[in-house]
Protein backbone atom coordinates (compact mmCIF):
# COMPACT_ATOMS: atom_id res chain seq x y z
CA UNK A 1 0.00 0.00 0.00
CA UNK A 2 1.19 3.36 -0.47
CA UNK A 3 2.16 6.26 2.07
CA UNK A 4 0.42 8.80 2.60
CA UNK A 5 2.03 12.18 1.35
CA UNK A 6 1.95 14.97 3.71
CA UNK A 7 2.27 17.74 1.30
CA UNK A 8 2.67 21.52 3.43
CA UNK A 9 2.49 24.48 1.37
CA UNK A 10 2.93 27.80 2.68
CA UNK A 11 1.63 31.21 1.25
CA UNK A 12 4.23 33.34 2.49
CA UNK A 13 7.31 33.26 4.05
CA UNK A 14 7.56 35.79 6.81
CA UNK A 15 7.48 35.70 10.23
CA UNK A 16 4.30 33.48 10.54
CA UNK A 17 4.73 31.31 7.66
CA UNK A 18 8.66 30.20 7.66
CA UNK A 19 8.71 30.25 11.60
CA UNK A 20 6.01 27.37 11.44
CA UNK A 21 7.38 25.86 8.28
CA UNK A 22 10.58 25.33 10.85
CA UNK A 23 8.38 23.68 13.23
CA UNK A 24 6.68 21.40 10.92
CA UNK A 25 9.83 20.62 9.29
CA UNK A 26 11.30 19.45 12.40
CA UNK A 27 8.69 17.69 14.13
CA UNK A 28 7.35 15.44 11.23
CA UNK A 29 10.36 15.08 8.62
CA UNK A 30 7.95 13.21 6.16
CA UNK A 31 6.39 16.42 5.02
CA UNK A 32 6.77 17.49 1.70
CA UNK A 33 6.70 20.85 2.79
CA UNK A 34 6.99 24.06 -0.14
CA UNK A 35 7.02 27.76 0.87
CA UNK A 36 6.04 30.83 -1.56
CA UNK A 37 6.99 34.54 -1.25
CA UNK A 38 7.05 36.90 -3.58
CA UNK A 39 9.88 38.42 -1.95
CA UNK A 40 13.60 37.95 -3.32
CA UNK A 41 14.23 37.32 0.18
CA UNK A 42 13.09 35.59 3.43
CA UNK A 43 13.96 35.26 6.83
CA UNK A 44 15.29 38.61 7.81
CA UNK A 45 14.05 40.99 10.38
CA UNK A 46 12.62 43.66 9.94
CA UNK A 47 12.18 45.56 12.90
CA UNK A 48 15.82 45.96 12.26
CA UNK A 49 15.68 48.43 9.28
CA UNK A 50 15.34 51.69 10.51
CA UNK A 51 18.42 51.16 12.59
CA UNK A 52 20.48 50.01 9.26
CA UNK A 53 19.38 53.03 7.61
CA UNK A 54 20.13 54.71 10.74
CA UNK A 55 23.81 53.47 10.62
CA UNK A 56 23.34 51.51 14.22
CA UNK A 57 23.74 48.06 12.30
CA UNK A 58 26.01 47.57 9.93
CA UNK A 59 24.34 46.78 6.34
CA UNK A 60 20.92 45.31 5.60
CA UNK A 61 22.22 41.91 4.83
CA UNK A 62 23.03 41.75 9.00
CA UNK A 63 19.55 41.57 8.82
CA UNK A 64 19.34 38.28 7.38
CA UNK A 65 18.88 35.67 9.80
CA UNK A 66 18.79 32.52 7.72
CA UNK A 67 20.17 31.45 4.36
CA UNK A 68 19.24 28.66 0.97
CA UNK A 69 21.71 26.40 3.43
CA UNK A 70 19.42 26.32 6.24
CA UNK A 71 16.27 25.58 4.26
CA UNK A 72 17.95 22.91 2.19
CA UNK A 73 18.91 21.11 5.29
CA UNK A 74 15.35 21.15 6.72
CA UNK A 75 13.89 19.75 3.75
CA UNK A 76 12.36 23.04 2.77
CA UNK A 77 11.56 24.17 -1.03
CA UNK A 78 11.43 27.88 -0.63
CA UNK A 79 10.47 29.47 -3.62
CA UNK A 80 11.34 32.98 -3.83
CA UNK A 81 10.25 35.77 -6.06
CA UNK A 82 7.38 33.69 -6.64
CA UNK A 83 3.91 34.93 -6.33
CA UNK A 84 0.29 32.99 -5.94
CA UNK A 85 -1.99 34.09 -7.75
CA UNK A 86 -4.79 31.69 -7.06
CA UNK A 87 -5.72 29.25 -4.57
CA UNK A 88 -7.95 26.46 -5.68
CA UNK A 89 -9.93 25.30 -2.32
CA UNK A 90 -11.69 22.55 -4.00
CA UNK A 91 -8.71 21.49 -6.04
CA UNK A 92 -6.88 21.56 -2.80
CA UNK A 93 -3.79 22.99 -5.19
CA UNK A 94 -2.50 27.05 -5.47
CA UNK A 95 -1.16 28.38 -8.59
CA UNK A 96 1.59 30.50 -9.09
CA UNK A 97 1.50 33.79 -11.21
CA UNK A 98 3.89 31.73 -13.77
CA UNK A 99 0.99 29.29 -14.14
CA UNK A 100 2.47 26.13 -12.03
CA UNK A 101 -0.39 24.31 -9.95
CA UNK A 102 1.21 23.24 -7.03
CA UNK A 103 -0.97 20.42 -4.62
CA UNK A 104 -0.86 20.41 -0.83
CA UNK A 105 -2.82 18.16 1.71
CA UNK A 106 -2.25 21.38 4.00
CA UNK A 107 -2.07 24.74 3.42
CA UNK A 108 -1.19 27.94 5.58
CA UNK A 109 -1.67 31.58 4.06
CA UNK A 110 0.35 34.08 6.22
CA UNK A 111 0.43 37.11 3.70
CA UNK A 112 1.28 39.29 5.96
CA UNK A 113 0.33 42.96 6.23
CA UNK A 114 0.60 45.66 2.76
CA UNK A 115 1.20 49.29 3.76
CA UNK A 116 -2.17 51.63 3.58
CA UNK A 117 -1.73 53.86 0.94
CA UNK A 118 -3.24 57.09 1.27
CA UNK A 119 -6.20 58.24 -1.51
CA UNK A 120 -4.40 60.55 -2.59
CA UNK A 121 -3.63 62.58 -6.15
CA UNK A 122 0.48 61.52 -6.55
CA UNK A 123 0.17 58.37 -4.61
CA UNK A 124 1.79 56.35 -7.24
CA UNK A 125 4.64 59.05 -8.61
CA UNK A 126 8.67 58.23 -8.16
CA UNK A 127 9.74 58.64 -4.59
CA UNK A 128 6.76 57.56 -2.80
CA UNK A 129 8.15 54.50 -0.34
CA UNK A 130 7.32 52.54 2.00
CA UNK A 131 9.40 50.26 4.55
CA UNK A 132 7.92 46.96 4.37
CA UNK A 133 10.01 44.53 2.56
CA UNK A 134 14.18 44.37 2.85
CA UNK A 135 14.05 45.62 -0.85
CA UNK A 136 12.23 48.68 0.48
CA UNK A 137 14.86 49.05 3.10
CA UNK A 138 17.83 48.87 0.60
CA UNK A 139 15.93 51.20 -2.21
CA UNK A 140 15.76 53.63 0.90
CA UNK A 141 19.48 53.64 2.18
CA UNK A 142 20.50 54.05 -1.14
CA UNK A 143 18.69 57.66 -1.11
CA UNK A 144 19.41 58.96 2.48
CA UNK A 145 22.42 60.76 1.61
CA UNK A 146 20.90 62.55 -1.22
CA UNK A 147 17.83 63.10 -0.05
CA UNK A 148 17.21 67.06 1.01
CA UNK A 149 13.23 67.14 1.60
CA UNK A 150 11.24 63.73 3.67
CA UNK A 151 7.92 64.12 4.45
CA UNK A 152 7.05 60.93 6.84
CA UNK A 153 3.10 60.38 5.71
CA UNK A 154 1.77 58.89 9.08
CA UNK A 155 2.57 59.00 13.11
CA UNK A 156 3.34 55.05 13.15
CA UNK A 157 6.12 53.52 14.62
CA UNK A 158 7.97 52.62 11.36
CA UNK A 159 8.08 56.12 10.24
CA UNK A 160 9.06 57.74 13.87
CA UNK A 161 12.00 55.26 13.70
CA UNK A 162 13.02 56.03 10.57
CA UNK A 163 12.63 60.08 10.62
CA UNK A 164 16.56 60.43 12.92
CA UNK A 165 17.77 58.31 9.93
CA UNK A 166 17.18 60.67 7.66
CA UNK A 167 17.76 64.05 10.14
CA UNK A 168 20.89 62.53 10.79
CA UNK A 169 21.68 62.74 7.21
CA UNK A 170 21.00 66.39 7.12
CA UNK A 171 17.67 65.99 5.30
CA UNK A 172 14.54 67.76 6.88
CA UNK A 173 11.74 65.93 7.61
CA UNK A 174 8.10 66.67 8.27
CA UNK A 175 5.73 64.23 10.18
CA UNK A 176 2.20 64.98 9.13
CA UNK A 177 -0.29 63.12 11.48
CA UNK A 178 -4.21 63.56 10.52
CA UNK A 179 -4.91 62.54 14.18
CA UNK A 180 -4.58 64.61 16.85
CA UNK A 181 -1.69 63.00 18.04
CA UNK A 182 1.04 60.73 17.43
CA UNK A 183 0.70 57.08 17.45
CA UNK A 184 -3.06 57.11 18.43
CA UNK A 185 -2.92 53.25 18.08
CA UNK A 186 -0.86 52.80 20.84
CA UNK A 187 -0.53 56.09 23.05
CA UNK A 188 -2.89 58.68 24.75
CA UNK A 189 -2.37 62.49 23.64
CA UNK A 190 -0.63 63.64 27.06
CA UNK A 191 2.32 60.36 26.39
CA UNK A 192 2.34 61.18 22.60
CA UNK A 193 3.42 64.92 23.42
CA UNK A 194 6.62 63.03 24.73
CA UNK A 195 7.41 61.55 21.56
CA UNK A 196 6.77 64.94 19.38
CA UNK A 197 8.93 66.40 21.95
CA UNK A 198 11.85 64.37 21.05
CA UNK A 199 11.32 64.56 17.40
CA UNK A 200 10.89 67.88 17.55
CA UNK A 201 14.00 68.42 19.82
CA UNK A 202 16.13 66.82 16.79
CA UNK A 203 14.66 68.90 14.31
CA UNK A 204 11.71 67.36 12.83
CA UNK A 205 8.76 69.17 12.26
CA UNK A 206 5.32 67.49 13.42
CA UNK A 207 2.22 68.62 12.23
CA UNK A 208 -0.82 66.55 13.61
CA UNK A 209 -4.61 66.99 13.19
CA UNK A 210 -4.43 67.66 9.65
CA UNK A 211 -4.30 64.88 6.55
CA UNK A 212 -2.62 64.69 3.34
CA UNK A 213 -4.19 66.20 0.59
CA UNK A 214 -2.07 65.61 -2.55
CA UNK A 215 1.32 64.63 -3.28
CA UNK A 216 2.84 66.57 -6.47
CA UNK A 217 5.28 66.22 -9.14
CA UNK A 218 6.21 65.90 -12.56
CA UNK A 219 7.69 62.58 -12.88
CA UNK A 220 8.56 62.47 -9.59
CA UNK A 221 8.16 63.91 -5.89
CA UNK A 222 8.40 67.63 -5.94
CA UNK A 223 6.32 68.71 -2.62
CA UNK A 224 3.14 67.59 -0.90
CA UNK A 225 -0.23 69.48 0.10
CA UNK A 226 -1.05 69.82 3.09
CA UNK A 227 -4.23 71.70 4.98
CA UNK A 228 -3.61 74.52 2.26
CA UNK A 229 0.43 74.58 3.18
CA UNK A 230 2.43 73.24 0.33
CA UNK A 231 5.80 71.30 2.04
CA UNK A 232 8.74 70.60 -0.27
CA UNK A 233 9.28 66.74 -0.60
CA UNK A 234 11.82 64.86 -3.21
CA UNK A 235 10.80 61.71 -0.54
CA UNK A 236 7.44 60.36 0.97
CA UNK A 237 7.57 57.46 3.42
CA UNK A 238 4.33 56.03 3.78
CA UNK A 239 3.63 55.40 7.68
CA UNK A 240 -0.03 55.55 7.91
CA UNK A 241 -0.52 51.98 9.26
CA UNK A 242 -0.57 49.05 7.61
CA UNK A 243 -3.74 46.99 6.59
CA UNK A 244 -3.84 43.08 6.04
CA UNK A 245 -3.04 41.50 2.87
CA UNK A 246 -5.84 39.24 2.06
CA UNK A 247 -6.57 39.85 -1.38
CA UNK A 248 -5.79 36.51 -2.56
CA UNK A 249 -7.63 35.05 0.43
CA UNK A 250 -10.69 37.12 -0.57
CA UNK A 251 -10.54 36.20 -4.66
CA UNK A 252 -10.33 32.40 -3.04
CA UNK A 253 -13.50 32.48 -1.49
CA UNK A 254 -12.31 32.85 2.38
CA UNK A 255 -14.53 34.69 4.84
CA UNK A 256 -12.94 38.42 5.94
CA UNK A 257 -14.08 39.97 9.08
CA UNK A 258 -14.42 43.46 10.83
CA UNK A 259 -10.92 44.40 11.09
CA UNK A 260 -10.50 43.35 7.31
CA UNK A 261 -8.25 40.30 8.02
CA UNK A 262 -9.01 36.20 7.70
CA UNK A 263 -11.83 35.52 9.89
CA UNK A 264 -10.24 31.94 11.73
CA UNK A 265 -10.96 30.01 14.58
CA UNK A 266 -8.83 29.21 18.01
CA UNK A 267 -7.11 26.72 15.70
CA UNK A 268 -6.30 28.86 13.13
CA UNK A 269 -8.50 27.46 10.66
CA UNK A 270 -10.04 29.56 8.18
CA UNK A 271 -13.98 29.69 7.12
CA UNK A 272 -15.59 29.66 3.90
CA UNK A 273 -19.34 30.53 3.46
CA UNK A 274 -19.74 30.50 7.52
CA UNK A 275 -17.91 26.61 7.48
CA UNK A 276 -14.34 26.46 9.00
CA UNK A 277 -11.60 24.49 6.80
CA UNK A 278 -9.68 21.67 8.58
CA UNK A 279 -7.10 21.77 5.56
CA UNK A 280 -6.47 25.40 5.35
CA UNK A 281 -5.10 27.80 7.98
CA UNK A 282 -4.00 31.44 8.42
CA UNK A 283 -1.39 33.04 10.60
CA UNK A 284 0.22 36.08 11.16
CA UNK A 285 -0.62 39.80 10.00
CA UNK A 286 -3.21 38.45 7.61
CA UNK A 287 -5.57 36.95 10.17
CA UNK A 288 -7.85 38.56 12.60
CA UNK A 289 -7.56 37.20 16.69
CA UNK A 290 -9.77 38.32 19.42
CA UNK A 291 -8.58 40.90 22.39
CA UNK A 292 -7.86 39.73 25.90
CA UNK A 293 -9.26 42.61 26.93
CA UNK A 294 -12.97 43.39 25.00
CA UNK A 295 -12.64 39.82 23.34
CA UNK A 296 -13.28 41.54 19.99
CA UNK A 297 -11.42 40.50 17.17
CA UNK A 298 -8.34 42.75 16.38
CA UNK A 299 -5.30 42.82 14.02
CA UNK A 300 -1.75 42.56 15.87
CA UNK A 301 0.77 43.15 12.82
CA UNK A 302 3.46 42.73 15.67
CA UNK A 303 6.23 40.10 14.84
CA UNK A 304 6.70 38.49 18.23
CA UNK A 305 3.02 37.75 17.84
CA UNK A 306 3.25 36.36 14.43
CA UNK A 307 6.31 34.16 15.84
CA UNK A 308 3.97 32.95 18.65
CA UNK A 309 1.00 32.16 16.39
CA UNK A 310 3.57 30.49 14.50
CA UNK A 311 4.76 27.50 16.83
CA UNK A 312 0.73 27.00 17.19
CA UNK A 313 0.29 26.14 13.83
CA UNK A 314 2.95 24.43 13.24
CA UNK A 315 1.77 22.35 16.53
CA UNK A 316 -1.75 21.62 14.57
CA UNK A 317 0.41 20.67 11.39
CA UNK A 318 1.96 18.01 13.18
CA UNK A 319 -1.19 17.01 14.99
CA UNK A 320 -0.99 18.72 18.77
CA UNK A 321 -3.97 21.09 18.44
CA UNK A 322 -4.25 23.73 21.15
CA UNK A 323 -6.25 26.46 21.22
CA UNK A 324 -4.73 29.86 20.89
CA UNK A 325 -5.39 32.58 23.62
CA UNK A 326 -6.61 35.93 23.23
CA UNK A 327 -3.76 38.52 22.68
CA UNK A 328 -3.19 41.66 24.18
CA UNK A 329 -0.24 42.83 21.72
CA UNK A 330 2.26 43.86 23.47
CA UNK A 331 4.58 46.52 21.64
CA UNK A 332 7.90 48.65 21.78
CA UNK A 333 9.64 51.24 19.62
CA UNK A 334 12.69 53.10 19.54
CA UNK A 335 13.00 56.68 18.13
CA UNK A 336 15.82 58.31 18.68
CA UNK A 337 17.37 56.70 21.89
CA UNK A 338 13.01 57.02 23.10
CA UNK A 339 11.57 53.66 24.02
CA UNK A 340 7.56 53.74 23.92
CA UNK A 341 6.01 50.58 25.09
CA UNK A 342 2.67 49.63 25.32
CA UNK A 343 0.05 47.01 25.88
CA UNK A 344 -3.39 46.66 25.99
CA UNK A 345 -6.37 49.81 25.87
CA UNK A 346 -5.29 53.06 25.67
CA UNK A 347 -8.00 55.57 27.24
CA UNK A 348 -9.72 56.10 23.07
CA UNK A 349 -10.04 51.94 23.10
CA UNK A 350 -11.21 52.17 26.43
CA UNK A 351 -14.07 54.37 25.47
CA UNK A 352 -14.60 52.62 22.04
CA UNK A 353 -15.05 49.19 24.49
CA UNK A 354 -17.17 50.69 26.37
CA UNK A 355 -14.94 50.66 29.19
CA UNK A 356 -15.18 53.06 31.45
CA UNK A 357 -11.50 53.48 32.64
CA UNK A 358 -9.71 54.84 35.64
CA UNK A 359 -6.23 56.33 35.16
CA UNK A 360 -3.28 57.42 36.31
CA UNK A 361 0.35 58.60 35.15
CA UNK A 362 3.53 58.32 37.55
CA UNK A 363 6.99 60.08 36.31
CA UNK A 364 9.72 58.85 37.74
CA UNK A 365 13.58 57.54 37.68
CA UNK A 366 14.88 54.35 36.47
CA UNK A 367 17.77 54.47 39.37
CA UNK A 368 18.16 55.24 42.58
CA UNK A 369 18.07 59.55 42.06
CA UNK A 370 21.73 59.28 43.84
CA UNK A 371 22.67 56.95 41.38
CA UNK A 372 24.39 58.74 38.27
CA UNK A 373 22.72 58.07 34.89
CA UNK A 374 19.51 57.23 35.82
CA UNK A 375 16.84 58.17 32.80
CA UNK A 376 13.04 59.56 33.56
CA UNK A 377 10.05 57.01 32.28
CA UNK A 378 6.85 57.71 32.43
CA UNK A 379 3.78 55.43 32.94
CA UNK A 380 0.50 55.18 32.56
CA UNK A 381 -2.46 53.06 33.37
CA UNK A 382 -5.24 51.98 33.15
CA UNK A 383 -8.45 49.75 35.26
CA UNK A 384 -11.69 49.30 33.95
CA UNK A 385 -12.56 50.16 38.19
CA UNK A 386 -11.45 46.41 38.77
CA UNK A 387 -9.10 44.80 36.54
CA UNK A 388 -6.32 46.27 34.55
CA UNK A 389 -6.79 46.85 31.17
CA UNK A 390 -3.93 48.62 29.74
CA UNK A 391 -0.80 50.39 30.03
CA UNK A 392 1.95 52.98 28.13
CA UNK A 393 5.45 53.15 29.60
CA UNK A 394 8.11 55.86 27.74
CA UNK A 395 11.51 56.49 29.07
CA UNK A 396 15.67 56.23 27.33
CA UNK A 397 15.67 52.42 29.21
CA UNK A 398 13.71 49.83 31.31
CA UNK A 399 10.67 50.44 29.37
CA UNK A 400 10.04 46.97 27.52
CA UNK A 401 10.72 45.02 30.95
CA UNK A 402 8.25 46.75 32.50
CA UNK A 403 5.90 46.90 29.52
CA UNK A 404 6.33 42.46 29.77
CA UNK A 405 4.72 42.92 33.59
CA UNK A 406 2.18 44.53 32.67
CA UNK A 407 1.48 42.02 29.45
CA UNK A 408 1.61 39.32 32.58
CA UNK A 409 -0.32 41.64 34.63
CA UNK A 410 -3.15 42.10 32.40
CA UNK A 411 -3.22 38.45 30.90
CA UNK A 412 -3.55 37.33 34.46
CA UNK A 413 -6.57 39.82 35.48
CA UNK A 414 -4.60 41.19 37.91
CA UNK A 415 -5.96 44.51 39.88
CA UNK A 416 -3.93 47.71 40.24
CA UNK A 417 -4.10 46.48 44.01
CA UNK A 418 -2.21 43.17 42.81
CA UNK A 419 0.61 44.48 41.29
CA UNK A 420 1.16 47.09 43.44
CA UNK A 421 1.95 44.09 46.05
CA UNK A 422 4.19 42.07 43.72
CA UNK A 423 7.35 41.64 45.10
CA UNK A 424 10.47 43.40 42.63
CA UNK A 425 13.82 43.68 43.19
CA UNK A 426 16.21 46.70 44.05
CA UNK A 427 19.85 48.18 43.56
CA UNK A 428 20.42 51.33 43.14
CA UNK A 429 22.36 51.15 39.50
CA UNK A 430 19.21 49.15 38.50
CA UNK A 431 16.41 50.58 39.91
CA UNK A 432 14.86 53.15 42.95
CA UNK A 433 13.84 51.57 45.85
CA UNK A 434 10.20 51.69 44.47
CA UNK A 435 9.74 51.05 41.10
CA UNK A 436 7.73 53.51 39.20
CA UNK A 437 5.53 51.10 37.89
CA UNK A 438 4.56 50.05 41.71
CA UNK A 439 3.95 53.22 42.44
CA UNK A 440 2.13 53.80 39.52
CA UNK A 441 -0.23 50.73 40.21
CA UNK A 442 -0.62 51.90 43.60
CA UNK A 443 -2.31 55.64 43.02
CA UNK A 444 -4.39 54.06 40.55
CA UNK A 445 -5.36 51.50 43.02
CA UNK A 446 -6.33 53.87 44.87
CA UNK A 447 -8.62 55.64 42.49
CA UNK A 448 -10.09 52.94 42.09
CA UNK A 449 -10.94 52.59 45.71
CA UNK A 450 -12.41 55.38 45.96
CA UNK A 451 -14.45 55.79 42.70
CA UNK A 452 -15.88 52.40 43.93
CA UNK A 453 -16.69 53.87 47.73
CA UNK A 454 -18.78 56.80 45.44
CA UNK A 455 -20.55 54.85 42.99
CA UNK A 456 -20.43 51.50 44.01
CA UNK A 457 -19.45 48.48 42.19
CA UNK A 458 -20.47 48.24 38.57
CA UNK A 459 -20.83 45.30 36.65
CA UNK A 460 -21.13 47.30 33.34
CA UNK A 461 -17.86 48.67 33.84
CA UNK A 462 -15.81 45.01 33.74
CA UNK A 463 -14.30 43.93 31.00
CA UNK A 464 -15.16 40.58 29.71
CA UNK A 465 -12.35 38.74 29.76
Amino acid sequence: MMAQRNRVVFVGAGGAGLTAAFHVARRAPDAEITLFSKDPVVAYSQCGMPFVLDGKIDGFDRLIIYGPEVFKGLGLDVRTSTPVADIDLDGRAVVTAGGERVGYDRLVIATGSKPFIPPVPGADLPGVMALITLEDGRSLGERIGRTKDVVIVGGGPIGLETAPAFLDAGAKVTIIERMPWLMPSALDPEMAAVVQARLEQMGARVITGKGLDAINGSGAVESVSCAGETIPADLVLLSAGVRPNVDLAKKSGIDTGVTGGIVVDEYFRVRRNGEYLDDVLAAGDCAEVKSAVTGRPIICAVGSVANRQAAYVGDYLVGKKKPYPSVLCPAVCVIGGLHVGSVGLTARGCEQAGITAVSFKAKGLTRARYYPGGKPIEIKLFADGERLVGGQVIGEEGVHGRVNVLSLAIGKRMTPADLAAAETCYAPPVSPLIDPLTYAAEMLALKCARAQAVKGPREDAKTPF
